[in-house]
């Protein structure tokens, strides 16, 4: 890498960059505590509380997020619906063992349009067998992730991810409008540092995160009238916590059967590095709970806060320092930071 910063002025560059982040970083923390300070002791009167007559939808709750975010609510003590793809997997079983009174598990497929107006449906009912219930929150979670460069994805990686990450949670949304509106319920939706900046080998899941994000600007606008708050919420990294990359060697093997000749001499050595990377990468053997403090009490007040904040951010200093430099570095400068962040095996 020497040779990327060879001269006095770029080495100065790079430094004073770093200088400048860094002051950046304090200030930033500075405003942010402030105002987290002020939320906490000014805004707490206009928190509602959790009541087990509130539901709590969730999607994609086999594992990771999903599965964290229904034992939240639960404890919290609301009454949680979580959606599973596998109605009898691990995660659904071990959700049940411990949240034996009032979380129900339901089968959910959020790119299929019978599955999700079924769920949508078992719900309406819920509420109408229950006159003291009501809808407090979806929370749109279930996502795809395939890493690959964008010319090794097939077809079906591309439109897999597009289908579960962002037009799932447009369809599920869709499905609960009108129940949402009824009883000014909020929407909540798990996007990714992604959407902020794009990364290579994560194109696509990028491009559908970013898509997520652009939805709720519009779709806050629009539900704003009817009482109902949309809300942006970005958890962090925790995929390694997750079952998310558990299919990541049976889409390589798909990517390389689907290369040309060409491709595969071209690509050879360095597509078996970088898929040999990421299999050393470890997924949990069963659902895990997260351990982060930040995340649930950024989720308890986007669900109890009478006035919840249109977007929400978990990340760690470094994230936030790298994200900082990509927004603010001139692009030959950004693109190395980036490459230097994902720390993937080079061509």
């Amino acid at each position: 890498m020497g040779s990327v910063f060879s001269t006095p002025a770029q080495r100065k560059l790079v430094f004073g960059c770093g200088a400048v982040a860094a002051l950046c970083l304090l200030r930033c923390a500075y405003f942010n505590f402030k105002a987290s300070a002020t939320r906490h002791f000014l805004g707490r009167k206009e928190d509602s509380t959790a009541s087990e007559n509130q539901l709590v939808f969730i999607t994609g709750c086999d594992s990771g997020l999903g599965f964290s975010f229904a034992l939240h609510a639960y404890k919290l003590g609301y009454t949680v619906v979580a959606g599973c793809l596998q109605a009898n997997g691990a995660g659904s079983t071990e959700l049940l063992q411990l949240c034996p009174q009032r979380l129900h598990v339901l089968q959910l497929d959020v790119t299929s349009d019978v599955s999700v107006q079924t769920a949508a449906e078992t719900v309406q009912e819920m509420l109408a067998h229950n006159p003291h219930y009501e809808l407090r929150a979806l929370i749109n979670n279930a996502g795809v992730m395939i890493f690959g460069e964008f010319e090794w994805l097939t077809e079906q990686h591309i439109l897999k991810q597009i289908d579960v990450n962002l037009l799932g949670a447009m369809r599920t949304t869709k499905s609960f409008s009108s129940m949402l509106r009824k009883y000014k319920g909020r929407v909540i939706a798990i996007s990714s540092h992604c959407a902020l900046a794009a990364l290579p080998g994560l194109a696509v899941y990028g491009a559908t995160k970013a898509g997520l994000l652009a939805w709720c600007d519009g779709l806050r606008v629009e539900q704003a009238k009817y009482g109902v708050p949309v809300i942006s919420f970005i958890p962090g990294s925790f995929f390694q916590h997750t079952s998310i990359l558990a299919k990541q060697q049976e889409y390589a093997k798909e990517m390389e059967e689907a290369m040309t000749p060409v491709d595969c001499k071209f690509f050879g050595d360095y597509f078996r590095r970088y898929n040999e990377y990421l299999s050393g990468m470890p997924t949990p053997r069963k659902p895990l709970p997260l351990q982060e403090e930040k995340l649930y009490s950024m989720l308890e007040h986007a669900l109890l806060s009478k006035y919840p904040c249109p977007h929400y951010e978990c990340a760690t200093p470094r994230y936030r320092y790298y994200h900082f430099l990509f927004k603010t570095s001139p692009t030959w400068l950004r693109d190395y930071l980036v490459q230097r962040f994902m720390q993937m095996p080079e061509f």
